[in-house]
Parts: structure tokens; C-alpha cells; sequence
């Protein structure tokens, strides 16, 4: 009964949306066209920038304007905007209502200037940053330059090495030059369609160039050989000069000169809004839409109301079976909706309540496997004292309480890694000299190194500073210097190394002990694994101790790594962040 309940629900609830959805269309359908208006005006605002610079790049570039046409209705489906372009006489040249067969609609009364003349080159323009005055009333050595100098036969190629041709005026003339032989040089290069592919100096690419050097030539020579346009320029400089105007409008005019003769010709740009839509041209789309909206909203919300309520019967199905102990029951999860994320969640945990209680299990068993053999033996020795079998001896008695000792470590141990796992181990945290912490930790374990006639040695020359827990951090050096002493026979060595390693504060302990089996590395933190278990348990490991230590580390936001070559040694890496 729920189950049909849920579907009734979900079913209620995409209809009313469906319904509301309808019911908003048509309100917005009816809206729609007094807003046009507005949002074309707030369109023109938004859009003439973008579309003042892609008409002066397509003037620039080609230095014409056929083929304008395709742009300017490429822009207007763009931007929903109605574009006009004229000449500065007036003259009509693109408008885009007509290219969709519409009669032209109206125009916003100001108009915007397209200049398709390329710009003066930075690098030209920044020498004159500084000049503030008039040109001299004699000429100077920048007018003479322009007036005396020649142009270099290679437009295209690097710059004359002559000073005077680095004056602003020698730059600008070859700019100029250099546009209008790029113009000339397409044309040949690409045919009557072609446009220049860059709008800045010199304006043709070097594949360009080097795919057809003869129109490079032929170009520059036709430009350099126009005696009228050159002194066309020099005029426009010497005008301007006369006039006492300074350096960097002199060379700005001369420019615009030079450039104006084979540049497209400027544009006055105009925009509108489309012609408007009645509200009759709405009305019976809309109500076939909403006709048709209902239909599918019909069907749909009975598959949507089916699809969603299967997943859930799965899940609640699931969910009551692993309350009662199938661990292994998982849900299928398909697609990326909702529903199929909740089943992935649902699978997570349950695959996350099957590993920790697999982890418990475990434990249980290695505490069990720990202790029985130790707790025989004491069963066992204090049977024979009771029966009189054993005689009693202070050594018996030491050994005794020796192995009673082993066992509270191991209780003590087994409780550092169980608050360690469950996040409730304290720490206090501070600055801390790693170095140092290993020198001092290296002090108090040099007699038991002594002891098992292996030599230690410390290579910490400088100080490394990490953030963290003196205590535990010292827990964690301890239980790697016992381990490598444990498993290096008399004769071997075991070295500390602190290191600042791209960034990060280094902690090696080196041994040249037994090593450890390469299909064995990936267990070396699990609980109770040992490389050697009788050395271990000769010598006192709990072995707990690599497990704490990656704990520790762990939660100090650092590492371990571990290498080893069996019958080589042992090397263990602990990477701490710098402080």
C-alpha cells in the first residue's frame, strides 16, 4: 500500500509541476512581445562593441568590403539585433532585414564609427610617451630622415640597422608600406576572396610569405615604386609640421594617410530591433503546445513515477536486509540521477559496515591467536609448580613475569591503535626540531643497539622543523629503531638521516638487516605481522609497533615508505609537511 502511495505522490507532484509549467508558458508567451523591444535595446548596448570590432577587423583584414554581407547576418542571428551600415555619405551598404527578406525596420538615431584603417603600432607610438612640445619651428633630424631616406628594398625582411630608420617617422612609413604591399601580396597569394590572417604588423604570416615569395616582391616593388603616394605622405607630415604641431601627431596623420588609400572605406554602424511579433502569431502555438504538453506530461509522469519508485522498493528491500546481517546484500545502480547516486551510497555503506566488521573479526582472531600461546604456557608452568612437576626457580619466575610483561604491552598497544583508529588519540601538537628529536631518540636506544653489537649512526647536521607531537613522534622513531635493530644481526649497522626533501622534512631509518620478502612489503603495518616471527617474539615485539606508527604519522598529515632487499636491509621513509 505505501509503495502504490509513493507512486500516487510522485505522480501528484509532476503533474502539478507539469500543469504549472503550462500555465507559466502561456503567461510568458503573452509577455514576451512587450519586452522585445527592451531587451533588443539592452542587446545593442551589450553587443555593439563586439560587433563595431568584428566589422573593423573584417575591413582591416581584407581591405574591402564585399562579402560584409555574410558577417553582418552571421552577427544579426547572434545577437537578435537588426544591423545597418552606411557610408559617411549615407549610402546604405549592408543591412540585415534585407538579407531576410524583410523591408528595412528602424534605427537607433546615433550611430557608431567603423574605422577599418589599421592602428599606428605600439612600439611607435610608445617613443613619443615622453614629448610633450611642438615640433621645432626648423626641421630636424626626423623630418630630414623622412624626407631623405629611402625605404629598404625588403619590406618584410628585419630592420636596417641604420639609427635613422629606427626614428618614428622611418617606422611609420614602413608600417604603412608594409599594409599596403600585404594587401596587394594576398590578392596574389589567395585570390580575389583573400584577407589578411593577422592585424598587426607586418601583417603577413611567415608561411605566407614563404609560400609565395614572388607576390612579396612584386608587392613591395609595386609600393615602392609609387613615387606619388610616398610624397603623398611626406606632405601629410610636412602639413602637419608646418602647423607646429608636435612629433607624435605628425606621424599619426601621415599615417592615416598612408593607410586610408588602399583601407576599406569607414562605416557608420546603426542598430534596431527586429521587426515585432503580434500576439496572434502566438496565440495557436501556444495552445498546441499546451495540448502537447499535456499529453507527454500524461506519460511521463507515469514512466517518471515508475522509475522512481522501483530503485526505492530495492533499497528499502536492502536496507531491511542488512539490519538483519546480510552484510553482502548490495543494490544496482545505474545512470548518474538521483536515485542512482542514493543506491551508490547505499552500497558504499554497506561495503563500508562489511569491511569494519571483516576488520573486527579480525582483530578478535589475532588478539585471540596473540595470546593463546603465551597464556598455555602460563597455564602450563603454573600447573607443573602447582602438581610439583616443575621445581621452582628465580629464573622460572623472571621468565614468567617476562612473558606476563609481554602481554600488557600488547594490551597497551592494542589500546593506542584502537584510540588511534577511532580518532580519539590526543595530540599536542607544536613546533618541533626533527633533528633534534632524532638525535635524542638515537641517545636512549644506543645501549640495546650496543647490546645486539650493531652500530648506530645519526646524520642530522642541520635542523629541520616540522609541526607536531614530541611524545608520539618519538613512539613512532622508537618502533622503527627497535625493529631495525631487532632484525639486524650482530655486525650490521642502522642509520638516521633527516633531510629536507623538495619541501618536505625527511625521516630515514636505513638497517642492513634480513630484509623483507617483496610479496610481503604491501603487509607491513597490518596488526601482528611479523617478517620473522620467532626473532620477534624473542626480543619482545607486540607487532603493533608499525601499525601505531603509521597511525601516528597518518594523522600528522605525513607518511611512510617502505623498501627492502631480503638479505640486504630495510629502509623506511617518514615524510612530514615542512612547518
Amino acid at each position: 500500500m505505501s509503495f502504490r502511495s509513493f507512486r500516487l505522490r510522485v505522480f501528484l507532484l509532476v503533474m502539478v509541476v507539469a500543469v504549472s509549467a503550462i500555465g507559466a508558458t502561456a503567461w510568458l508567451t503573452l509577455s514576451l512581445t512587450s519586452r522585445e523591444v527592451e531587451r533588443s535595446q539592452r542587446a545593442a548596448v551589450e553587443h555593439r562593441t563586439a560587433i563595431v570590432d568584428a566589422v573593423q577587423r573584417f575591413g582591416l583584414l581584407r581591405g574591402r568590403w564585399p562579402g560584409l554581407d555574410r558577417l553582418v547576418a552571421g552577427l544579426s542571428r547572434d545577437t537578435g539585433l537588426h544591423i545597418q551600415l552606411r557610408t559617411e555619405d549615407g549610402v546604405v551598404l549592408v543591412d540585415s532585414d534585407n538579407l531576410d527578406g524583410r523591408t528595412s525596420g528602424p534605427v537607433q538615431g546615433t550611430a557608431l564609427g567603423v574605422d577599418p584603417r589599421p592602428p599606428l603600432a605600439p612600439a611607435i607610438t610608445r617613443t613619443f610617451e615622453d614629448s610633450t612640445g611642438p615640433v621645432p619651428a626648423a626641421p630636424g633630424g626626423l623630418l630630414k630622415n623622412l624626407f631623405t631616406l629611402s625605404l629598404p628594398p625588403d619590406l618584410f625582411g628585419p630592420e636596417p640597422v641604420d639609427q635613422h630608420f629606427g626614428s618614428p617617422p622611418m617606422l611609420m612609413l614602413r608600417q604603412a608600406a608594409q599594409y599596403r604591399a600585404a594587401l596587394i601580396a594576398v590578392r596574389c597569394i589567395d585570390g580575389d576572396a583573400a584577407a589578411l590572417r593577422s592585424d598587426v604588423v607586418p601583417y603577413l604570416t611567415s608561411a605566407q610569405r614563404a609560400a609565395r615569395p614572388d607576390c612579396v616582391r612584386d608587392a613591395t616593388r609595386k609600393v615602392l615604386g609609387d613615387d606619388a603616394w610616398l610624397q603623398g605622405i611626406r606632405k601629410a607630415y610636412l602639413s602637419c609640421f608646418q602647423k607646429g604641431l608636435n612629433s607624435a601627431d605628425c606621424v599619426r596623420t601621415a599615417f592615416t594617410y598612408g593607410v586610408s588609400d588602399p583601407s576599406a572605406v569607414p562605416l557608420q554602424l546603426y542598430l534596431g530591433a527586429r521587426p515585432d511579433t503580434g500576439v496572434g502569431d502566438f496565440r495557436r502555438p501556444a495552445l498546441l503546445g499546451a495540448a502537447g504538453l499535456i499529453v507527454v506530461a500524461l506519460a511521463g509522469t507515469a514512466l517518471i513515477a515508475r522509475r522512481v519508485s522501483l530503485p526505492v522498493r530495492r533499497l528499502t528491500e536492502a536496507s531491511r536486509l542488512l539490519a538483519d546481517g546480510r552484510l553482502d546484500v548490495r543494490v544496482p545502480a545505474y545512470g548518474s540521477s538521483e536515485l542512482a547516486r542514493l543506491s551508490e551510497s547505499f552500497n558504499a555503506m554497506a561495503e563500508a559496515v562489511q569491511r569494519s566488521e571483516e576488520r573486527q573479526r579480525r582483530l578478535i582472531a589475532d588478539v585471540a591467536h596473540e595470546m593463546r600461546t603465551p597464556l598455555s604456557n602460563l597455564r602450563g608452568y603454573l600447573e607443573g609448580l602447582s602438581d610439583g612437576v616443575v621445581e621452582p626457580s628465580r629464573e622460572l619466575f623472571a621468565s614468567l613475569h617476562e612473558e606476563t610483561l609481554l602481554q600488557r604491552r600488547i594490551l597497551d598497544d592494542l589500546q593506542v591503535l584502537a584510540l588511534a583508529e577511532a580518532g580519539d588519540l590526543d595530540y599536542t601538537m607544536g613546533p618541533l626540531d626533527l633533528a633534534e628529536a632524532v638525535a635524542g631518540g638515537a641517545t636512549a636506544h644506543r645501549a640495546v643497539a650496543a647490546e645486539a653489537g650493531v652500530a648506530m649512526t645519526v646524520d642530522a647536521p642541520a635542523p629541520v622543523w616540522i609541526e607536531g607531537d614530541p611524545d608520539r613522534l618519538r613512539q613512532v622513531l622508537g618502533n622503527l629503531l627497535s625493529n631495525a635493530i631487532r632484525y639486524t644481526d650482530a655486525g650490521g649497522h642502522v642509520l638516521l638521516r633527516v633531510r629536507e626533501e623538495a619541501g618536505e622534512a625527511v625521516l630515514t631509518v636505513q638497517d642492513t638487516g634480513v630484509g623483507i620478502a617483496p610479496a610481503d612489503l604491501s603487509r607491513v603495518f597490518d596488526r601482528f605481522w611479523r617478517a620473522d616471527p620467532a626473532r620477534q617474539r624473542a626480543t619482545g615485539g607486540t607487532g603493533l609497533g608499525l601499525t601505531i606508527a603509521h597511525r601516528i604519522v597518518t594523522d600528522h598529515g605525513g607518511r611512510i615508505d617502505v623498501t627492502s632487499t631480503p638479505g640486504a636491509g630495510t629502509t623506511f621513509k617518514v615524510h612530514f609537511c615542512r612547518r
